[in-house]
């Protein structure tokens, strides 16, 4: 949060009263911006899981997820990363990362549903508490694997999250 408004007024070719136009304060920029960002990641999301509807697509789509952060050079979770940098400082960015996280969980649980309807997954299995298991690992499995610089945390946390969830196969 070091980067002053001049900074991005200048990066932006835009004047001040351009600015005040569109936006209140900063933090209402840094809002919007978070808003936006959480917003193409939750559509590439919803592109890979929003079809999920068995255990071999879910584990192909989180392969996918796993191979594309280490394309991209383990960069860290688009959403986490936007969440610790804003948790304290913008409480309406704040909102913005909570929801996109809700969301992604949502599209986890909605596919678990669709496997457990499939007679992959027993009855009694909880769509939504698996959902939030598997979230919760690939997020520490993406910030040890983008923090150490190694992949393997995050592959780990995938196989992790993935046997949770197999726990409760039919």
């Amino acid at each position: 949060m070091a980067t002053s408004l001049d900074d991005v007024l200048a990066a932006a070719g835009a004047g001040k009263g351009q600015f005040y136009h569109y936006f209140r304060s900063r933090d209402e920029l840094v809002a919007a911006a978070v808003g936006l960002r959480c917003g193409q990641v939750l559509a590439d999301l919803g592109e890979a899981l929003g079809d999920v509807a068995s255990m071999a697509e879910l584990t192909e789509a989180l392969a996918g997820f796993v191979q594309q952060f280490e394309q991209m050079g383990l960069p860290g979770c688009p959403i986490g990363t936007l969440a610790t940098e804003v948790v304290g400082h913008n409480e309406a960015a704040r909102l913005h990362a909570a929801g996109a996280f809700d969301a992604w969980e949502q599209l986890f649980a909605d596919a678990l549903a669709r496997i457990r309807e499939r007679g992959e997954l027993a009855p009694d299995a909880s769509p939504g508490q698996l959902a939030t298991a598997l979230l919760a690992s690939l997020e520490g499995g993406m910030v040890l694997s983008m923090t150490r610089k190694d992949p393997t945390p995050m592959r780990i946390a995938m196989e992790a999250g993935l046997a949770q969830i197999q726990q409760f196969m039919t």
